[in-house]
């Protein structure tokens, strides 16, 4: 959230301590914030994209190129370096861990999760590096496994958030995770273990913010997240679930809080008449929504939270938003929620939640006494007396609170987590006491980076609600607001300049130890993200733009407006700058919504070249050093299925334009640059990492390893003795660096569909080994592989083939091959390079060794059906082609009998038709090819009496597979 003060000049000082006036946001009509900010972007011009479902697509896409070009001659390839800062950025959800002492695990917001050892002390990054980064809940079980549902459940105004893709344990303290499904859920607002059973799990999914349906409501397992069963829905498509808890002494009583929300581009509806708080008491299976005091359903009730006090399970809590965000009312019930008290309310308390209570909705109790209670919002607010009285931090620590827990291990430690970090208390929470900050947690937002072009350690940075921070003065803040757009001076590293949001922009000529406000500018209205540039040859001409481009010729010290309104929509704005180094004369303009403007007389007059490009919001427009005409364009939004790129280039100045895209992952490109010391080599920074191209855009291939699959935000480059130097700007995991190493002249990917096969002993398994030109010329690829298992063989078709083509692999395992899963590494060598891939391998065991019994009679009456079970279990892969089954029936004329064997799928095999008339019983063993079926679960022998005038028994049954 976009609260801090906006100071006119500012002296060094920590990021997290600077508290001041809110900032005051727009209202639902058309909130100015960086979440319209963020959905205009990937949802201009089709506000029907489905965020998750392409952003998961686009992560895969981006897992896959960087799995490729981790293997072979690229495992010596640059590895990026995170340089922090370890400031703290927005913690979600914070949960300590029973069975480990010391150690608590903290949900960055689109960081993935932390993990402190030291009690809080500092923090160390415990997340896949190819897992969605928005954490939205963290749990730990009883026995110290780790839940942790993807998708932030607040929903931004000031900030944005991302999606996720469901639910992931860890049973190994954070080292390694599995994914748990529910992946259509896009945002979980909290996660609540069963005290007493740790794979008893429910799960508040708050669903899609831009789409309605989907899978929503509050989800409960069984089994450790083997099998999830929705236990309650919303009462209509806008509505999911944001809070869920247990009552700590009969955890078949659970409550939850429903809430009807949605977001479109330009306004959200944060209310409706489907949220309210509903409770169960048989474990789930039924729900009433509670009233006794509680607001009814209403178009204007909007989040609430609800909880349940662990040392006095009768005592209960529940706070309230409208629908715009003002609070609403606080209420607690002593008699489980059957009746309520609302609580007068104070300033303290309806102040604390701003005008967006819906950031916050959650309530937290001691678990020693019941009327200890604290209640996040922009302050942290606690009572002593179930809220009869109110305490506010005051400016402790870090505005915008989220999350409070409590130390299992240590008696009164408390731990907050908000918008700057997580912090820990020795005095029982006391918001009076002493707080002290962790330290090591780099989940920071960085919208932007600026780096010096004689030092490349010399960093600034715009980050979401931390302001503007340098690195050269220990990462403190010079510059209030959320720090969106900062630059450093390529001839004068101490001439800075930064800005908050939507244009608030300041400079400095000492390196940030005092600010000047700019000069006044022309524009009606301006980007949350408004672009500052810098001409490339003589950088005291900026650049700044709203709606008009605005030309400053001493160091923004005043403007003058040389554009008219380059937008078509009534909300429109210039959301990129490029301008040319070998023509200063010429400048292109690309806006939010859509259009794309160049001028070749310093803004006299304006040509509209958009025609050639698809209607997308312009984030980037970087012009070749050499050539005027030769410009690269980034786009945003998700292409949504279609063949659109997102990055064209042009070199007739816009006459014409050529997509670039190439293998890029589907995802909304956010930079583009050129490598400083080699035009030709491309650097891009996209929601899903960053890529390099060193031929033209044909290919695209992952910058170096160690990147999280994280939003980069933006891209600098500069020279260090010789070598480029690459920084990124994530959004949640700070700042990185890299030093790319040369690419070989001729390269190329290699990867395998499918990539997973299973097979019986002696069985085959094919595979399309495909292969793709990344940079210069196409080679010829010889084929291998390793880590087969034993008496398994490998063959391709061709052994070689030219870069570009592709091959069919076939394993073949023998009758001996052991059962198992296998990973065989697939190898291409050329000249060049070698590049490798890997295919999964699953080798069932065929034959005998899985034989169960039946003994149980079943009468077999006239002209009827009956079904007679064996359940298999403890057996691996599939049955064999030999399974046999033998089959003891007593029956006066079998020539009337139909008997068939059901498979687990419900998979029908006749074993006996209506044959052998004038005989009596069966006693006979049938051979069936069951290779196609799996060994584990219920077989049933089903026996039919298809005439009259006779019974039989079904005597015994044995089964073998």
């Amino acid at each position: 959230m976009g609260i801090i003060a906006l100071p006119a000049a500012a002296t060094p000082n920590e990021a997290d301590r600077v508290i001041g006036v809110m900032a005051v946001e727009a209202d639902a009509a058309g909130p100015a914030g960086a979440d319209e900010w963020f959905a205009r972007q990937r949802l201009f011009p089709d506000p029907t994209v489905d965020l998750a479902s392409n952003l998961s697509r686009a992560r895969g896409h981006a897992k896959n190129l960087q799995a490729g070009h981790e293997r072979g001659a690229l495992q010596a390839a640059a590895s990026w370096q995170s340089l922090g800062p370890g400031l703290g950025g927005r913690v979600s959800d914070i949960a300590p861990d029973p069975t480990r002492a010391n150690t608590i695990y903290a949900g960055a917001a689109s960081g993935g999760l932390w993990k402190s050892t030291d009690g809080g002390v500092t923090f160390a990054y415990s997340w896949g590096r190819d897992l969605p980064q928005g954490v939205g809940a963290v749990a730990v079980a009883p026995n110290g496994t780790i839940y942790v549902g993807t998708g932030e459940g607040n929903p931004g105004s000031a900030s944005y958030s991302f999606p996720g893709n469901g639910v992931y344990k860890s049973t190994d303290g954070g080292a390694t995770w599995t994914a748990l499904g529910l992946t259509g859920t896009d945002r979980i607002g909290r996660i609540a273990v069963d005290p007493n059973n740790s794979n008893r799990v429910f799960v508040a999914a708050a669903g899609k913010l831009y789409q309605p349906g989907g899978e929503r409501g509050v989800y409960r397992t069984t089994d450790g997240g083997a099998t999830w069963t929705q236990v309650l829905a919303g009462a209509n498509t806008t509505t999911g679930a944001i809070d869920v808890s247990i009552n700590p002494a009969d955890s078949n009583a659970i409550y939850t809080a429903m809430w009807d929300h949605t977001r479109t581009p330009a306004g959200r509806v944060y209310g409706g008449t489907g949220s309210g708080i509903h409770r169960s008491t048989d474990g789930g299976a039924t729900w009433t929504r509670l009233a006794g005091g509680l607001p009814a359903s209403s178009s204007n009730l909007g989040r609430m939270g609800v909880a349940v006090a662990k040392s006095d399970p009768n005592r209960m809590y529940v706070i309230a938003a409208d629908t715009p965000g003002n609070f609403l009312g606080f209420w607690t019930s002593t008699d489980r929620g059957v009746t309520w008290t609302k609580i007068t309310s104070t300033s303290s308390l309806s102040s604390s939640q701003s005008s967006y209570g819906w950031w916050f909705g959650r309530i937290f109790v001691d678990p020693t006494a019941s009327q200890h209670i604290w209640v996040p919002g922009v302050p942290m607010l606690e009572s002593s007396n179930a809220g009869g009285s109110w305490t506010s931090n005051g400016s402790s620590f870090h505005v915008d609170q989220h999350s409070v827990a409590f130390d299992p291990s240590v008696a009164n430690k408390v731990y907050i987590g908000n918008d700057g970090g997580v912090y820990r208390s020795t005095q029982n929470g006391s918001l009076g006491g002493t707080w002290t900050k962790s330290q090591n947690l780099s989940n920071m937002q960085f919208y932007s980076v600026g780096v010096s072009q004689q030092d490349p350690t010399r960093i600034n940075g715009g980050l979401q609600d931390n302001g503007s921070v340098r690195s050269w003065a220990g990462w403190g803040e010079y510059y209030g607001g959320d720090g969106l757009a900062n630059v450093i001076d390529p001839t004068n590293h101490l001439k800075v300049y930064a800005c908050s949001q939507n244009g608030s922009c300041a400079r400095s000529t000492n390196g940030g130890n005092s600010m000047s406000a700019f000069g006044s500018t022309t524009s009606s209205r301006r980007n949350w993200f408004t672009p500052v540039v810098l001409d490339p040859t003589n950088p005291a001409i900026v650049y700044y733009a709203g709606d008009r481009v605005n030309r400053s010729t001493n160091s923004a010290g005043t403007f003058s407006v040389i554009s008219p309104t380059l937008t078509t929509t009534t909300w429109g704005t210039v959301s990129a700058i490029g301008v040319s180094k070998s023509d200063a004369r010429v400048i292109y303009a690309g806006t939010d919504d859509g259009k794309l403007w160049v001028t070749r007389n310093t803004g006299t007059t304006w040509t509209d070249i958009t025609a050639g490009l698809p209607t997308r919001y312009v984030t980037r427009v970087t012009v070749d050093p050499t050539d005027a005409n030769l410009a690269y364009i980034a786009l945003s939004s998700y292409r949504n299925g279609s063949s659109v790129a997102q990055l064209f280039k042009t070199t007739d100045g816009g006459a014409t334009y050529t997509p670039i895209s190439g293998n890029l992952p589907d995802a909304p490109v956010n930079d583009i640059v050129l490598d400083p010391q080699n035009r030709n080599i491309l650097y891009t920074g996209t929601d899903v990492g960053a890529f390099t191209s060193t031929n033209g855009g044909a290919n695209w291939a992952p910058i170096g390893t160690n990147l999280p699959v994280v939003p980069v935000t933006d891209l600098e480059t500069s020279v260090s003795s010789g070598q480029t130097v690459l920084t990124a700007a994530t959004y949640g995991l700070g700042i990185y660096q890299i030093r790319p190493t040369s690419t070989p002249s001729n390269d190329f990917s290699l990867s395998a569909s499918p990539a997973t096969a299973t097979v019986n002993q002696g069985a085959s398994a094919t595979t399309t080994v495909s292969t793709a030109v990344v940079s210069g010329t196409a080679e010829s690829v010889t084929l291998s592989a390793s880590g087969l298992p034993a008496g398994a063989t490998a063959s391709f078709s061709p052994a070689s083939v030219t870069a570009g083509n592709s091959s069919t692999a076939t394993i073949a395992t023998s009758a001996s091959t052991p059962a198992g899963t296998y990973t065989v590494t697939i190898t291409g060598a050329a000249t060049s390079a070698t590049r490798s891939t890997t295919f999964t391998l699953t080798v069932n065991t065929v034959g005998g060794g899985c034989t169960n019994t039946n003994g149980t009679d079943v009468a077999i009456p006239d002209n009827t059906t009956v079904n007679s079970t064996i359940a298999m279990s403890g057996c691996t892969g599939n049955a064999s082609a030999t399974s046999t089954v033998e089959v003891h029936i007593k029956h006066t004329y079998i020539g009337d009998l139909v008997v068939s064997l059901i498979a687990p799928d419900g998979t029908a095999y006749v074993l006996h038709n209506r044959t052998g008339s004038g005989t009596h019983n069966i006693d006979k063993t049938y051979t069936v090819n069951l290779s196609n079926e799996v060994r584990n679960g219920t077989w049933t022998l089903r026996v039919q009496d298809a005439a009259n005038a006779d019974t039989g028994v079904l005597d015994t049954w044995t089964l073998t597979l």
